[in-house]
């Protein structure tokens, strides 16, 4: 499965560590907004107000200690798909749709940027990418990309690049061939939904 969040989440995978404990959510968001307990909370760096139509699957601080998180939500039923690596075969779970957000801490903002362009160049290797743009969502800018997928069972996507302090965040919404909507409209409205430590 060629998606960027498998490579940058088989890392996480193969550690299997605990969180490290929570850290205190913000009392307010950067735009002032009060925080609120009912949003997904990652670390004390940014909190999801979930769409209408996604559902929760996963929070994790798994590698908390160095500075990496990730949450995951999806649309539809889950059924089994068997991906195929270099490894061999594995059966993983895929619904209609699903969305990860990836957050990785860094010492300094120089690093911030590195990996966010890392991240960048392996879209540009992996995907058939449409369309790219640049914009702005609840006050953060984010490069936007739209593509197509090959050896995977989704076949279409669209993820955000941004920065938020000394995170590289990215967020990914793909979907099956069968699924109805765009992927881009989709990860907008995840993006409105996305509020910021203050």
């Amino acid at each position: 499965m060629k998606k960027i969040l498998f490579f940058l989440l088989a890392a996480i995978f193969c550690f299997s560590l605990t969180a490290c404990g929570e850290t205190p959510a913000p009392e307010k968001a950067a735009d002032g907004t009060p925080w609120s307990e009912d949003w997904v909370t990652i670390s004390n760096v940014m909190g999801v107000d979930t769409p209408e139509g996604l559902t929760l699957r996963d929070n994790k601080d798994a590698l908390a200690a160095s500075g990496m998180y990730y949450s995951t939500w999806s649309i539809g039923e889950e059924s089994s798909y068997m991906d195929k690596t270099e490894e061999g075969e594995k059966e993983v779970t895929i619904y209609d749709a699903q969305v990860f957000l990836l957050l990785s801490g860094s010492s300094s903002v120089e690093e911030t940027e590195k990996n966010r362009e890392e991240w960048l160049a392996m879209a540009d290797e992996h995907y058939q990418i449409d369309s790219k743009e640049t914009g702005t969502w609840n006050g953060q800018e984010f490069t936007l990309i739209s593509y197509r997928l090959t050896d995977s069972p989704y076949a279409r996507g669209a993820s955000a690049f941004g920065i938020y302090g000394n995170y590289a965040v990215i967020a990914e919404f793909s979907c099956q061939e069968s699924f109805e909507g765009e992927p881009r409209e989709y990860l907008d409205t995840f993006l409105k939904h996305c509020h910021y430590g203050a």
